[in-house]
């Protein structure tokens, strides 16, 4: 199979944020009708478990959609113990003979993707996005040679108190300060993503930001329970309790058994949303959308996210490198959950975000005024 731009290898395979913090923001119930962004599909999955009515997933990438779609296949198709093997978390020789035992189950086009890139599903498919190599294949070694002894001790310290005192101690200083700088400035992010629709506007100091973070995650969350802090540094999940919320065993039986109405949408995610019919969704879980978008767009955005609302409907999207609030002019129609925006900051397992969470207002008129402005 040929690749097109648009069809070259996925940028993200596992999840690289904390689904528990999308869950505790949005409140997802059986009634809910949910838009959000497919991404690695991680938690897109992570919505399902919770059995809403309706949940759409979209991705401007056709390889992001494709990996959803293998994803849940794979969920549906295979016991909890294969299902490990299969995605990589478990050793395994046979994973091409699992992948054709469930492949009808995927559409033809995702089929021929994963055909064209067999390696990927034999490595395990999680460990193989462009993103997760880049951990696999430098940071965890990287890590291991420099840091070696350090990160054996954090991931089995006892307690919070034992890995503060190892990471203040014997591991944050100069060295790893210059790491952190070098690893992640502009030019290295803008090397690792290689994808020219990831804008990656920048309004931090990068390796500064990271390194409060880094300092605020290792003194307040254990590694050994942090799927993505232990993927990030040691290149693997340390345990079968440090796996994203999706992978956990109780939240495969809930995946298995929801019954949403779930549809997969390659395209532009404004252009989708334009599409939409007013107040036809409820929740909104759009990741770090404005990593993506300009602010033009980011307000463009908001604006359909208005329209498209139902009255008093939840939002919940992060901020990496691009942090964009909601707009002055738009402020009337979100009432930010200040609080719970400051707690899931502190609280979040993937340490890099900071978070919008907002109840959605508007009245009929509005709504009207948006809908009359769309249509000319």
């Amino acid at each position: 199979m040929q690749k097109s731009a648009q069809e070259k290898w996925i940028l993200y395979s596992t999840c690289d944020e904390d689904s528990y913090s999308e869950l505790r923001a949005l409140e997802i119930t059986s009634n809910d009708r949910v838009l959000c962004v497919t991404g690695s599909g991680c938690r897109t999955l992570s919505l399902l478990a919770c059995n809403p009515k309706h949940l759409i997933s979209v991705d401007y990438a056709p390889g992001q959609n494709y990996l959803l779609e293998l994803k849940l296949a794979a969920i549906r198709s295979l016991s909890y113990d294969k299902l490990l093997q299969f995605f990589g978390v478990e050793d395994c020789r046979h994973r091409w003979e699992i992948f054709c035992s469930f492949e009808d189950k995927i559409s033809p086009q995702a089929s021929t993707y994963f055909r064209a890139n067999r390696w990927a599903i034999d490595t395990g498919i999680l460990f193989a996005g462009r993103h997760e190599l880049f951990y696999v294949r430098f940071v965890a070694p990287i890590m291991r040679l420099l840091f070696g002894r350090q990160m054996e001790q954090l991931a089995h310290a006892a307690n919070l108190e034992e890995q503060r005192e190892i990471y203040n101690k014997h591991i944050s200083g100069f060295l790893w300060h210059s790491l952190i700088r070098v690893g992640f400035s502009p030019l290295s992010i803008s090397l690792i993503l290689n994808d020219p629709k990831y804008v990656v506007e920048m309004n931090v100091n990068v390796g500064d930001y990271l390194i409060e973070r880094l300092d605020h995650t290792f003194n307040h969350h254990l590694v050994r329970d942090n799927h993505w802090t232990s993927f990030m540094f040691y290149g693997k999940y340390l345990g079968k309790r440090c796996l994203p919320h999706f992978l956990l065993e109780e939240n495969y039986h809930a995946i298995r058994q929801a019954t949403t109405k779930f549809e997969i949408v390659t395209g532009n995610l404004i252009e989708y949303i334009q599409k939409v019919p007013a107040h036809s969704i409820d929740k909104y879980s759009l990741s770090d959308v404005t990593s993506c978008i300009n602010a033009e767009g980011f307000k463009t955005l908001m604006q359909e996210v208005i329209r498209t609302s139902e009255d008093q409907g939840k939002l919940c999207y992060r901020n990496f490198l691009n942090k964009q609030l909601i707009p002055s002019e738009l402020e009337d129609n979100f009432q930010r959950d200040t609080e719970l925006s400051s707690s899931l900051y502190h609280d979040d397992l993937a340490f890099a975000y900071s978070f919008e969470v907002a109840h959605i207002s508007k009245t009929k008129k509005q709504v009207e005024k948006m809908t009359t402005a769309q249509l000319m």
